[in-house]
């Protein structure tokens, strides 16, 4: 009788958490960006929530709470109901500070949240500012050299992906270069444009239009290959075999939400990013769609971890 008792509560559960999919959404989404507005983060998630928005007749909204490595947004999302009316857009600095900082993250990076669908990878650029006079990689080392105290270069903040991308460029290069995080990507530009910091390792997808407009001069692409929106730029990896950095963002949810809503939120998504007008446009700002399941996504986070841990330690960053 108990056995019976139980298969028949197991089997009204899933049909609630399936008919819980099928209504979903029933009010407006959040999409919580751990970084400042106007960063490659905020800048992707606002266009995959305007494409959802139109799919679900459900606003889909953006919502920035940067700060404290992205602990704060981080955080929020996983006290929310787990119901995928929250979810949150993570770069890969989100895997890289399971190792970076690891006795600050107050949640398992792992084990806390479920994979919904990676986004995109997006290539970072080596910039300085056009009054450095700095015209190639090598120049940049030139310069380092003639500075006693080395360069300043910028980053998004502690743990972000710009940062752990700036101490693989520094590692690689061989040079002397001081880390100034900021609160976002546009914090970061504006004094790099001023030639108030060195350089940065800034998302493409976040600078394109600086670029075009001679604000910022751009020396490489992090990238094991060249971008198809700046071909004449080289990878740093044609000189510099160490230096490769593939930078990727995605969508989380909380570890307990139901897999059928998951599944739900990764097949629409899916769906988002298949769309031949969402392709193009990520194109024209250098990004690249990625699809996965939410298995596969959860698997490739784990190898990220893995990954980005041995580049944090190996370019010996650390969250000041």
């Amino acid at each position: 009788m108990n056995r019976m008792l139980a298969g028949a509560a197991a089997a009204v559960a899933a049909v609630s958490m399936n008919v819980q999919a099928q209504d979903f959404p029933n009010r407006p989404v959040r999409i919580v960006v751990p970084f400042s507005a106007g960063s490659a983060t905020d800048i992707l998630a606002r266009s995959v929530a305007a494409r959802l928005t139109e799919m679900w007749g459900q606003q889909v909204l953006s919502d920035n709470r940067p700060g404290a490595l992205g602990i704060i947004g981080t955080e929020l999302m996983l006290k929310a109901n787990p119901d995928g009316h929250t979810l949150l857009m993570v770069s890969s600095g989100h895997a890289a500070n399971a190792t970076l900082a690891s006795a600050k993250l107050p949640f398992d990076t792992i084990k806390d949240f479920a994979g919904i669908a990676p986004v995109a990878i997006v290539p970072n650029v080596l910039v300085v500012s056009p009054s450095s006079g700095v015209k190639s990689v090598r120049d940049l080392v030139e310069l380092s050299k003639k500075r006693p105290n080395g360069l300043l270069y910028a980053s998004a903040g502690i743990g972000s992906s710009t940062h752990l991308n700036g101490e693989v460029v520094r590692s690689a290069l061989g040079i002397q270069a001081q880390h100034v995080p900021f609160k976002g990507v546009p914090e970061g530009l504006t004094d790099v444009i001023g030639g108030r910091v060195d350089f940065f390792m800034v998302p493409l997808v976040a600078s394109l239009s600086q670029l075009k407009a001679g604000k910022l001069v751009g020396l490489a692409v992090g990238t094991n290959k060249r971008s198809s929106v700046l071909p004449d730029l080289p990878s740093l990896v044609e000189t510099h075999p160490n230096a490769g950095f593939d930078g990727w963002f995605g969508l989380l949810a909380s570890s307990k939400t139901p897999r059928p809503l998951v599944n739900r939120l990764n097949r629409d998504v899916n769906k988002v990013l298949s769309m031949t007008e969402v392709r193009d446009q990520f194109l024209t700002q250098g990004a690249e769609t990625m699809s996965m399941t939410p298995e596969q996504f959860d698997k490739f986070l784990v190898g990220e971890v893995a990954r980005l841990g041995k580049v944090v330690r190996d370019s010996g960053a650390k969250a000041e």
